[in-house]
């Protein structure tokens, strides 16, 4: 039972960070939230934990990729929902709503991804 629970962790471990990034993402866009809060630190602290619990610089770089592009596609069908679920029915209006909240994500990707790497190094090293 202990193997199958080790083999799923860093599996539970990027779909939790995953969905933390996320709502900070949406709080961010709903709330009114610092973007430097939700872009910076949230990510930053999430990979730390990664780094914490993985105890090793590849794994901690590689859980970490894998939890910015979750979070980019997290992102994306989220604010993309309005149009998925049909709220938003004009064609041309929900054309340029997907396009806008894509551009709004590979924005945010990019901005984390950087802190996110950055600090994926430093955990790495530290915990290693």
């Amino acid at each position: 039972m202990i193997v199958p629970m080790k083999k799923l962790g860093p599996v539970l471990l990027v779909v939790s960070s995953s969905i933390v990034i996320n709502m900070g993402y949406l709080s961010s866009s709903l709330y009114e939230v610092p973007g430097v809060l939700t872009a910076i630190l949230v990510p930053s602290l999430m990979v730390t934990c990664i780094g914490w619990f993985q105890r090793s610089m590849r794994r901690t770089i590689v859980l970490t990729l894998a939890v910015i592009i979750l979070s980019g596609v997290l992102l994306l069908i989220t604010l993309s929902a309005p149009v998925l679920f049909g709220v938003i029915a004009d064609p041309d209006y929900a054309q340029m709503f997907v396009y806008s909240a894509f551009l709004r994500v590979v924005q945010r990707t990019l901005l984390t991804s950087f802190f996110a790497l950055l600090t994926a190094l430093l955990a790495g090293l530290a915990f290693e």
